[in-house]
């Protein structure tokens, strides 16, 4: 089409062109000299116009050939191919940077959220574990306190208060003291707590009754409420009370005038009360720990320390009767002072049973069997076996229970500690509670006679 267009430009050049010669002829022939300017500057024009056609041809020549060049037009459209290729990968780059940003602050607040929620755990579980533990620490110190109060209630329907300046007890307070009295003149076989027993284990250790005697009376009046260990610690606790009372320790203390006098301290002793007896303790113990830090000789120290780790388990078995906690100070005072103390650690691994602290109490009965003289401590060893077997048989090793158990068994059995009071006995002991509250102050001058006359 544009070839057409350029053959219909040129034929009308071309009929412009004719009519111009032909007007030129006509003019031509009567013209003169001003015809001849006016024909050199019509020359002038007609090359001025042909110049122009000439330039516009070019100008539309050049444009038709750039028009139909494919190689230059497919080389722009490349151009603006690549330059929306690449304006769009860039923009796809920019997509994928931001998605990956995006990807990367979820990832950072899903781990912050995690954390904080592990945070949150940790924390609700540790006050989940407070909790119980407060929970445990006020049932247990409920426990107590009932258990107190009703030693209490005990203590106080059985009290009297001795007249220490006349030596004996005054009339009005043993009568009442009689009529509310648990005990009549006609013998019944009913249960007994140990720290209600603690005056019939003095009055029969001042009327000379053996060790053994003792226990039995305690086995068959406790009914079963108390272990055979528990029957024996405290009437050691009891003559080991007495022998330092008897021996003069406590009268060789500095303190001695600010202290409770030992025929004081022992009746109530006698009468469930054990704080004066403790405080004779306490302080004694006190006392010889001094003595043993300023000492410069080795073997007195640890001779020192050694009686001192005795004072302690004599200390704890009086102590456990009315305050668990402080039984198990004194335990462990004994065994910092000399810890290969059998004793010490068969009653360590007694209240740690008490408090339901099982594994330590396996592990303090498991020393007891591996510092035990088998010939000495045989009563310690008794405890230990007693006690792991009901451990080993809650595991369910039930073969080594059975054989600790029946070895126990057979010692207490070899003491007679479990064989039943004949009538005779039953009737003794009858008497004995009978006249108990009466005879007991002349039981405790009969003990104490020989530290009362020093005095």
């Amino acid at each position: 089409m544009e070839q057409l267009l350029s053959l219909e430009f040129f034929a009308a050049i071309s009929n412009k062109f004719d009519f111009f010669m032909n007007f030129l002829d006509g003019y031509l022939s009567g013209a003169n000299n001003l015809k001849i300017v006016s024909l050199v500057l019509m020359l002038l024009a007609l090359i001025l116009f042909l110049f122009l056609i000439i330039v516009i041809y070019v100008r539309n020549v050049i444009y038709f050939v750039k028009s139909n060049n494919p190689k230059k037009n497919l080389e722009t459209e490349e151009q603006d191919e690549i330059s929306l290729f690449n304006e769009e990968e860039q923009q796809e780059l920019e997509r994928e940077l931001q998605k990956e940003l995006d990807l990367a602050l979820a990832e950072r607040r899903a781990s912050e959220r995690k954390a904080e929620e592990e945070q949150r755990e940790k924390e609700n579980a540790k006050k989940d574990k407070e909790q119980k533990k407060q929970k445990k620490e006020q049932e247990e110190k409920e426990e107590k306190e009932k258990i107190e109060e009703n030693k209490k209630e005990k203590k106080n329907k059985e009290q009297i208060d001795l007249d220490w300046q006349k030596g004996k007890t005054p009339q009005g307070n043993l009568s009442n003291s009689q009529d509310n009295s648990p005990v009549s003149l006609s013998y019944k076989q009913s249960q007994q707590d140990l720290n209600q027993l603690m005056g019939l284990v003095v009055d029969m250790l001042g009327r000379g009754v053996d060790d053994l005697k003792i226990a039995q009376t305690l086995n068959f009046k406790n009914q079963g409420m108390s272990d055979e260990n528990e029957i024996l610690k405290t009437i050691d606790a009891i003559k080991c009370f007495i022998e330092l009372c008897i021996s003069g320790r406590f009268a060789k203390l500095k303190e001695y005038n600010n202290l409770p006098k030992e025929d004081q301290a022992l009746y109530h002793l006698a009468n469930g009360d054990v704080s004066l007896a403790l405080a004779l303790l306490e302080n004694l113990m006190d006392t010889e720990i001094d003595k043993a830090n300023i000492s410069n000789s080795e073997e007195k120290r640890q001779r020192l320390y050694s009686d001192i780790s005795s004072y302690a388990c004599c200390f704890g078995s009086l102590s456990e009767m009315r305050d668990v906690m402080l039984a198990t100070s004194a335990y462990e005072l004994a065994i910092e002072l000399k810890s290969t103390n059998v004793v010490a650690w068969s009653r360590l691994g007694d209240v740690y049973k008490t408090a339901n602290s099982t594994s330590k109490a396996v592990w303090a009965y498991q020393n007891v069997l591996n510092f035990a003289d088998g010939e000495i401590d045989v009563t310690e060893i008794a405890n230990a076996n007693k006690h792991l077997s009901e451990h080993l048989y809650a595991e369910g090793n039930s073969l080594q229970a059975a054989k600790l158990y029946n070895s126990s068994k057979q010692y207490y059995d070899s003491l007679g500690i479990n064989r039943r009071l004949d009538k005779q006995e039953i009737e003794i002991i009858e008497i004995i509670e009978s006249n108990h509250q009466n005879s007991l102050p002349e039981m405790i001058q009969k003990l104490l006679g020989s530290v009362q006359n020093d005095n």
